[in-house]
């Protein structure tokens, strides 16, 4: 008898789910103040570990069904004494970005071109990867949005991620790949590396990347920082660091700093990372800070057949999205 094998077909540009049940929006539509949603179903410039192409289906589907676990009216988180009222066009999804497969430079522009039309309306461009590469597609969009909304505006960077990513190239995938996203968002006209954060590092990294950074003015903080320093900490540290002279920043959420040993399905597993929690406090340390834009990265449902990596990784985006989306409750 012949097993049943499973297929898994790539996202459509017009998604099955939207995130956080959120209505769908053509970029053209999006205006001010409002989150606009873009997917990144390419996992083409990885190395290793594929699977990150379904990430963004998989996160639409996972808010999706948070959102329909809660409460109608809105819920209540006894840690923050903050009611959280459900999604309404504040966020809109956009959609997929057309991906072209072995054309870096065509998927690079498309992801930018809907990134960029978010931020030039005063949206904030929310991207759903893919592997990590991706980031720099969603940032370049977002870096010349903000040059075109505000030319003189400058601003800052913060990476939750278990590595740099800061090499200049790697073997045959050359300057653009999921180990250079960070290199290529350093070399942006808006954003100096003085105004880099990294946080979750663990394991080995490429010493001559990590004396750059440093040698430019930015700033590290390893899995073990966070353990001993505490998450809130870390994360007060590295906003203040990364806004110095800046009027905004770019968050990169890379799932894979928080430890396999919780979160398995991503491309390149870490030990000895970040807890669930502790990765919930440094983003709720975000609540009230100017955010221009962010990603979240390296989701890989075919890694983990649980599902739990892409529920965790909902809940990471419900916790910087909530911000949108809470009010303080008196009374209680």
């Amino acid at each position: 008898m012949t097993a049943a094998i499973t297929t898994f077909h790539p996202p459509l540009a017009q998604p099955g789910y939207r995130l956080f049940d959120g209505p769908l929006r053509d970029v053209a539509d999006v205006v001010s103040d409002q989150i606009g949603v873009v997917g990144m179903p390419s996992d083409w410039t990885h190395s290793s570990r594929l699977g990150t192409r379904f990430g963004p289906e998989a996160l639409r589907r996972a808010t999706t069904v948070l959102q329909s676990i809660r409460p109608q009216g809105g819920s209540f988180d006894p840690d923050t004494s903050r009611h959280t009222a459900p999604t309404a066009d504040w966020l809109v999804d956009c959609g997929d970005a057309e991906i072209t497969a072995q054309d870096v430079d065509a998927t690079t522009e498309a992801i930018a071109a809907m990134t960029e039309g978010l931020s030039v309306a005063g949206a904030i461009p929310l991207a759903l990867g893919g592997d990590h590469y991706n980031s720099f597609p969603a940032c370049l969009g977002y870096s010349r949005g903000l040059a075109k909304r505000a030319p003189n505006a400058r601003f800052g960077y913060i990476q939750i991620d278990g590595h740099l990513d800061f090499s200049d190239r790697l073997g045959a995938w050359g300057s653009h790949n999921h180990a250079t996203n960070a290199r290529r968002i350093s070399e942006l006209p808006n954003i100096d590396v003085s105004n880099m954060v990294w946080i979750g590092i663990t394991g080995w990294v490429d010493g001559g990347d990590l004396a750059l950074i440093e040698e430019q003015g930015g700033r590290v903080f390893s899995a073990s920082d966070v353990h001993e320093i505490g998450a809130a900490e870390v994360m007060r540290q590295a906003l203040a660091h990364a806004m110095q002279g800046c009027d905004e920043f770019y968050l990169s959420i890379d799932i894979d700093a928080m430890d396999a040993g919780y979160l398995p399905g991503t491309g390149s597993i870490v030990h000895s990372g970040i807890t669930p929690r502790q990765y919930y406090d440094m983003l709720d340390g975000l609540a009230e800070a100017p955010l221009g834009g962010l990603d979240i990265v390296e989701v890989s449902p075919p890694l983990d057949p649980s599902e739990r990596t892409e529920f965790l990784a909902a809940e990471m985006l419900f916790r910087i999205l909530r911000r949108f989306r809470t009010q303080p409750v008196t009374g209680i």
